[in-house]
């Protein structure tokens, strides 16, 4: 179990650059600090990871932990990962620790 994580962190890592990379991507740097915004729907939701469908041929994989701030756009107010739904619209701010993509922040939206 513990290798699956790794390798799934280790997928995830490179999917998400990968994502960057691609043209068709919508990633964008921030100047103030080193991370990035990904945007997309929320394809589904994994114990330590989300998976975010930004077209038809990319999906993300961005790591969550216990620092992750989520936050509802809708009603304007802090959530939790619970409230997370499949298709909700995310944008989420991610930042490299660890060598992998970890979010800071995921705001979302209902669709």
């Amino acid at each position: 179990m513990r290798e699956l994580r790794r390798a799934l962190a280790a997928i995830g890592a490179a999917v998400v650059a990968a994502m960057i990379l691609c043209a068709g991507a919508s990633a964008t740097r921030t100047p103030q600090q080193k991370g990035m915004l990904l945007s997309g729907n929320l394809y589904r939701v994994h114990a330590g990871f989300l998976e975010i469908k930004s077209d038809e041929k990319h999906i993300a994989v961005v790591k969550v932990d216990s620092s992750t701030i989520y936050w509802n756009g809708k009603t304007d107010k802090a959530a939790s990962k619970k409230d997370l739904a499949a298709g909700d619209e995310l944008i989420i701010e991610v930042i490299e620790k660890d060598q992998a993509m970890v979010a800071k922040k995921v705001r979302f939206m209902r669709r």
